[in-house]
């Protein structure tokens, strides 16, 4: 802990109106800001071991202040800020923090010093006492596994009605039906829509190893831009401002993708009556190294000090019942922190919202994947025991691989499977089946079809997430995953590779 000293900090003495804040708390330390929010007083001890001195920016201590909690270090920038506009008396937020070894709750008080536009903002920081017991937030995470049960499930039914949708919208349109066209078209973009619903959900309740690559957020940023139009409305007006010698980051592209589509889409919410959207990328070099920046900023509602130091916590929404789930600006705070960045927020009621998200530049570049090789055409003649208990879903499949030259034995449920395997098992060449079904489930029926026939190839489909399957130990040599909802040649190409695999 290191404590100011008159060589890096002007004693300050503290305002006699201030002193209602402290009582009974204890004055930890304090620090007048002018309006760019450098330091230009400081007073009391800092819970580093570097001091820190006049002129240094506040804001850039705000990660250690707040714990590295980029809601909370938001909803304090904004709270600062409304006091030196004169736009509030005073702002207050209390929160966890470490104290000497010690967890302690901390209070943090902002209030004009003197005249602010032209003396400052005072900050004091002090301690309210000991941290609460933690049984609130163990409640909070069990309701939250309970919840992530339920989408999981949810999702799960969802994509076999996907399947479905975009599975016979694919055929219908091959057919070339002369007055279909735009209804199938229609059709395709709800079902796309549902999928990405789908995706977002399991999104959250997974943890998937990403897939790194040397990306350039530019070409992120292009290759979106048709889809992005669109989707945001001819009421709002997009632009575009992209470095030309943008740095890469090591970074899974589907995750960026991710991360971008949702911050333009929760600018687009907060743009309803029409507004500006900008999407600006550069290089930016930070006190930890060079890194590569993104900001998407509107034109929109704004939020007030409370709802952004919230708007990063699963689930929370200010949107109606039904118009969102609350778990976009969570997936990009985790997805930002899984790639070692940071994401910063600047909002203001009436006027708009920016979100800033800073990637670190790849050291070196990484090993770009190489596209997989063309795989042998997605027809055969072998036969396949398919399992599944969704009627839909299963007469979909078996007209798919049947007119790829496959044999398929179709069942129901794990138990007619057994039947049919009982009767044709020489001629079997591959199980085809649904992993989650009443009575059996497709683990357990892939348990005991390989008892009688070891090496047999299996092919699980679900719409429950990989990630359950590896932690129950289902995958193991000659299993593979196919993960709902389901298109055609997907499927015919999943089980091609699978047999070829087997050979």
């Amino acid at each position: 802990m290191a404590t100011l000293s008159a060589a890096t900090a002007t004693p300050l003495s503290i305002h006699p109106e201030t002193v209602s804040w402290l009582s009974p708390k204890k004055l930890r330390w304090s620090a007048l800001i002018d309006l760019d929010g450098r330091i230009r007083s400081l007073s009391g001890s800092l819970p580093w071991p570097s001091p820190v001195s006049v002129g240094y920016s506040y804001y850039r201590l705000l990660p250690r202040i707040c714990g590295d909690n980029p809601a909370r270090c938001a909803a304090v920038t904004a709270g600062i800020q409304a006091v030196a506009a004169g736009g509030r008396d005073s702002f207050t937020l209390e929160f966890p923090s470490r104290w000497a070894e010690r967890e302690i709750r901390m209070r943090l008080t902002a209030a004009p010093f003197g005249d602010a536009s032209s003396d400052g903002v005072l900050v004091v920081h002090t301690d309210s006492g000991d941290v609460p017991a933690a049984a609130p937030a163990e409640h909070e995470t069990s309701k939250l596994e309970a919840l992530g049960r339920l989408t999981a499930g949810v999702a799960h039914d969802f994509a076999n009605l996907l399947t479905l949708i975009l599975g016979y919208t694919e055929m219908l349109s091959s057919a070339g039906g002369p007055n279909s066209a735009a209804e199938l078209e229609e059709i395709r973009k709800a079902a796309q829509r549902g999928a990405g619903v789908t995706a977002h959900i399991l999104d959250y309740i997974r943890n998937e190893e990403p897939r790194p690559a040397a990306v350039n957020l530019n070409e992120v940023v292009a290759g979106l831009e048709k889809l992005i139009r669109p989707i945001i409305g001819e009421h709002v007006a997009l632009s575009t401002s992209l470095s030309t010698d943008l740095g890469r980051v090591n970074a899974d592209p589907a995750q960026l993708t991710r991360v971008v589509m949702n911050l333009v889409l929760n600018a687009r919410d907060a743009m309803p009556r029409g507004g500006a959207l900008a999407i600006r990328t550069a290089n930016e070099r930070l006190a930890e190294g060079p890194f590569t920046a993104l900001t998407v900023s509107d034109s929109g509602c704004g939020m007030d000090p409370e709802t952004l130091g919230h708007i990063f916590q699963p689930f929370f929404t200010t949107k109606k019942r039904g118009e969102g789930a609350g778990l976009g600006l969570n997936t990009v705070y985790r997805i930002v922190k899984q790639l070692g960045g940071d994401i910063l927020v600047r909002s203001e009621v009436g006027i708009g919202t920016a979100f800033t998200v800073y990637l670190p530049l790849a050291s070196e570049p990484a090993q770009i994947e190489e596209p997989p090789s063309p795989r042998p055409a997605n027809a055969g003649d072998e036969t396949i025991l398919l399992a599944e208990d969704e009627d839909g879903v299963r007469h979909l499949i078996k007209y798919v691989l049947t007119a790829r030259g496959y044999r398929v034995y179709e069942a129901a449920d794990a138990r007619c499977a057994l039947e049919l395997f009982e009767q044709h098992s020489e001629s079997i060449d591959l199980l085809l089946t649904d992993m989650v079904m009443p009575g059996i489930n497709g683990r357990d029926l892939a348990r005991q079809v390989l008892a009688s026939k070891p090496g047999l190839p299996v092919v699980y489909m679900s719409g429950y997430t990989d990630d359950l399957l590896l932690a129950a130990g289902a995958l193991a040599p000659g299993m593979s995953f196919l993960r709902k909802p389901l298109l055609p040649d997907v499927l015919a190409e999943h089980v091609r590779g699978a047999l070829d695999a087997a050979k």
